[in-house]
């Protein structure tokens, strides 16, 4: 097994509808809690907007663009970490000439949380917008 790992545009393959290249991010035969792809953008360009129903991070790593979560854009550089709720209506927007690159990670629900993030009790509908699955 390798123990480092690169991402390499040249093997990566197209996803989301074919708007950007990913790669895993860990080493081939790692198992890990959570799923993982690196994002690349060579700009400009946009990541297709899509939703799913588990909890993600983006860790970028190259290259300044905007993470959009809900048509809301931040803008995000090398060394940002963006947190993508679940269901959120999300992409990821490359306006420039350069790479944009990120890790994302992104696993089951493991607590409740209300629309802003903060943690939510289950039992309560009215105050949280996402429940377990369990």
């Amino acid at each position: 097994m390798d123990i480092i790992t690169r991402f390499d545009p040249a093997k990566a393959h197209k996803a989301h509808a074919g708007t950007i290249l990913a790669s895993p991010v860990l080493p081939e035969g790692l198992s890990s809690p959570f799923e993982h792809a690196w994002g690349y953008l060579n700009g400009p360009g946009a990541m297709e907007p899509h939703t799913h129903h588990k909890e993600e991070v983006y860790i970028f790593t190259k290259g300044n663009g905007y993470v959009v979560v809900d048509e809301v854009f931040y803008p995000v550089g090398p060394g940002d970490v963006a947190y993508i709720p679940p269901d959120a209506l999300h992409s990821v927007v490359n306006e420039s000439e350069e790479e944009l690159m990120w890790a994302a990670f992104w696993w089951e629900i493991v607590a409740p949380r209300t629309k802003d993030g903060s943690p939510a009790k289950e039992e309560d509908p009215e105050q949280c917008n996402v429940f377990n699955d369990r």
